[in-house]
């Protein structure tokens, strides 16, 4: 005699089955698109470091070549385009200051830096990294 009580409990236990369910898969979706977000992020900042260390063993190199400070255009940043790293903005600076020891020994120390950016302030994704040196020739 108490099985019409007993008829609604299956449909609300399976109502409440199905809200448990569609509440993980929210959960689980919005913690993927997140973590997807952060690889995202964490691959382009990689790639910004490595694209100024590139600007600046591009810049040693051609000093070691014999070129000089004034040659990679001291007063204005060097932009750079680096086919390895589609995209970012990497402009390259050098500034020098030569020493004058007891003669004939002049030292030269330069400065080198780069700065590389990919995207701009206002979007999610945007990176910016630099890095600088100091040479002495």
């Amino acid at each position: 005699m108490n099985r019409p009580a007993e008829r609604g409990v299956a449909l609300i236990a399976a109502i409440f089955l199905v809200v448990i369910i569609g509440g993980g898969v929210v959960l689980l979706s919005t913690l993927s698109l997140r973590s997807s977000q952060q690889t995202t992020q964490n691959l382009l900042q990689i790639r910004a470091q490595l694209s100024v260390a590139a600007a600046l063993e591009y810049g040693v190199q051609r000093l070691v070549e014999g070129d000089t400070c004034a040659d990679l255009d001291a007063t204005n940043n060097i932009a750079l385009t680096i086919e390895a790293f589609p995209g970012f903005v990497t402009t390259l600076n050098c500034v020098q200051n030569d020493y004058i020891g007891p003669p004939p020994n002049v030292t030269s120390i330069l400065t080198m830096g780069a700065v590389t950016e990919w995207g701009s302030a206002n979007d999610d994704d945007y990176v910016w990294a630099q890095l600088e040196s100091t040479i002495e020739l």
